[in-house]
């Protein structure tokens, strides 16, 4: 059961993932809202970290952490008749 749960957890990831690079790629979405999601990378790859990286697991732990919070609040933040547009355009894709 717990893996079922890390696989959908992947996946859903994967899914904002394509939906947040649609959306950064998409020149009516807010350059504010693109701001806040560079920001949020910039964060990730940073030599500054609040968990340092060398502590196994916990450091990347954190990174996901921080990734997934900032595409959750992007995805939020993008207006929502063009995240919908987006959504639907990748739902087509992958049926197709």
């Amino acid at each position: 059961m717990n893996l079922l749960l890390r696989v959908r957890a992947v996946r859903l990831l994967l899914r904002s993932g394509r939906l947040a690079w649609r959306l950064v790629c998409d020149p009516r979405t807010p350059m504010t809202d693109k701001l806040f999601l560079f920001v949020a990378i910039a964060l990730i790859v940073s030599p500054i970290n609040w968990i340092p990286n060398f502590i196994p697991v916990l450091g990347q732990m954190e990174d996901l952490a921080l990734l997934t919070v900032a595409m959750r609040l992007f995805l939020n933040r993008v207006p929502r008749d063009l995240r919908l547009e987006h959504e639907s355009a990748l739902r087509f894709a992958t049926k197709s």
